[in-house]
C-alpha cells in the first residue's frame, strides 16, 4: 500500500536519534531567534524601505502618465521632483518671514509680557520677583541643569536622526522610481512560467490599488485644508493660508493627521483670543469626526473599492500593530490582501 502523504516524513522523523533531533531543534530555534532579531535591528531600515515603496508605487501613476504622452521617463521624473521641490522651498521661503517677523515682535514687547506677569497675582502669591528667583536658585542645581541639557542634546540628535532618515526614504522612492519597471519585470520572474500571467495581473491591481489610494489620501488631505482655511478665513485666524497647507499635509496621516493639525491651529488661535481658540477646537473636533467616519471612508470606497467598515476595521489594526506606518498603510495594505484571495484563495477552495 503506497504512503499517505506526510507518513514519510513522520518516519523519518521517528526514526531521527534523540541527540540529532535536539541538534535540529535547537538549529531551527536559533535561525528564529536570529531572523527575529534582524527585524527587530533593522525596523527603522525596513519602515523606510516600505514607505519609499509606496511612495514610489503612488507616483508611478504621475510618471506613467507623462510617459505615455511621449516624455521620456527620466524628463517625467525630473519635472515630478523639481516641482515638489519648488512647492516645499516656497512654503518655507513664505513662512520664514512670518516667522522672523513674530520673533521681532515678540523680543520688542518682551519687557512688557515680564512686567505684567511679575505684577500679576499669581506672582505675588510665590513672593513676587524676589521669591521666583529663590526658587529657580533652588532648581537651577549643577544636577538639574545637567539632566536639562542631557534631554536637549537628546532631542536635537532624535531630530537629526528623523531628518536623515526623511531623506534617505526620500532617495530611495527615487532609486525605486527610476528602476521601477526593472523591480517589476523581475517580480514577475519569481512565480513560475506557468502562473506569470496570473502574477502580472494580480500585482499591476495591487499597484493600482495603491496609486489610487494616494491619490485618494491627497484628495481628503486638499479637502481638509480648504476647509480649515476657509473657516480660518472667516474667524481671523492670522497665516490661514500657511496653516491651512500644514493642515492639509497632515492629514494624509489617516485618523490622527487632523489632530495634530488641529493642535497647531489652535494655538494660533489662541494669540488672538480665548474664544477664536474655542471656536477653532470645536470646528476641528466636528471636522475630525466628519472626516473619520464619513469622508475618509467615501473616498477609500471609490478609490480602492473598500467598504466604510473595512476601512476603518484596518486603520485601528494597523495603527495598534505598527503605529503610523501601519495607519497610512493599512488600506492598501486591505486591499492587496483582498484581491489576492479574490484571484487565488477563492478560485482554489471553489475548485477543491
Amino acid at each position: 500500500m503506497a504512503d499517505k502523504p506526510g507518513m514519510h516524513l513522520r518516519r523519518s522523523l521517528s526514526e531521527t536519534p534523540p541527540l540529532m533531533a535536539g541538534v535540529l531543534f535547537g538549529l531551527g530555534l536559533a535561525v528564529v531567534t536570529g531572523i527575529v532579531w534582524a527585524f527587530q535591528e533593522l525596523g527603522t531600515v525596513l519602515t523606510a524601505l516600505v514607505v519609499a515603496a509606496f511612495l514610489a508605487v503612488g507616483l508611478e501613476r504621475i510618471v506613467g502618465g507623462m510617459t505615455k504622452r511621449g516624455m521620456p521617463r527620466w524628463l517625467a521624473m525630473t519635472i515630478l521632483f523639481v516641482g515638489v521641490v519648488l512647492v516645499f522651498c516656497g512654503g518655507i521661503g513664505a513662512i520664514i518671514p512670518a516667522i522672523v517677523r513674530e520673533s521681532a515682535e515678540f523680543i520688542d514687547k518682551a519687557p512688557g509680557y515680564y512686567d505684567t506677569i511679575m505684577s500679576s497675582k499669581y506672582v505675588q502669591q510665590f513672593g513676587g520677583e524676589s521669591g521666583l528667583l529663590e526658587r529657580a536658585e533652588g532648581v537651577l542645581t549643577p544636577g538639574n541643569v545637567t539632566k536639562a541639557l542631557g534631554g536637549v542634546a537628546g532631542g536635537v540628535a532624535s531630530f537629526f536622526g528623523g531628518l536623515v532618515w526623511f531623506i534617505t526614504t526620500i532617495l530611495l522612492t527615487i532609486f525605486i522610481l527610476a528602476a521601477y519597471k526593472q523591480l517589476r519585470k523581475g517580480a514577475v520572474r519569481l512565480f513560475a512560467a506557468s502562473q506569470r500571467e496570473q502574477g502580472d495581473r494580480i500585482l499591476e491591481g495591487i499597484l493600482r490599488q495603491i496609486g489610487a489610494y494616494l491619490i485618494g489620501a491627497l484628495a481628503i488631505g486638499a479637502f481638509a485644508g480648504i476647509a480649515s482655511w476657509i473657516f480660518m478665513a472667516i474667524v481671523g485666524i492670522p497665516y490661514a493660508a500657511l496653516l491651512a497647507l500644514l493642515v492639509a499635509l497632515l492629514d494624509l496621516i489617516p485618523q490622527i493627521g487632523a489632530t495634530i493639525g488641529a493642535i497647531v491651529v489652535t494655538l494660533v488661535a489662541l494669540t488672538q483670543s480665548p474664544m477664536t481658540a474655542v471656536a477653532s477646537a470645536i470646528f476641528f473636533i466636528a471636522y475630525q469626526q466628519l472626516e473619520n467616519w464619513v469622508i475618509y471612508p467615501t473616498v477609500m470606497r471609490s478609490a480602492v473599492k473598500v467598504s466604510n467598515l473595512a476601512a476603518i476595521v484596518a486603520v485601528l489594526v494597523g495603527g495598534t500593530l505598527f503605529g503610523v506606518v501601519g495607519i497610512v498603510l493599512s488600506v492598501p495594505l486591505y486591499a492587496a490582501i483582498r484581491l489576492i484571495g479574490k484571484e487565488i484563495v477563492i478560485p482554489r477552495l471553489d475548485n477543491s
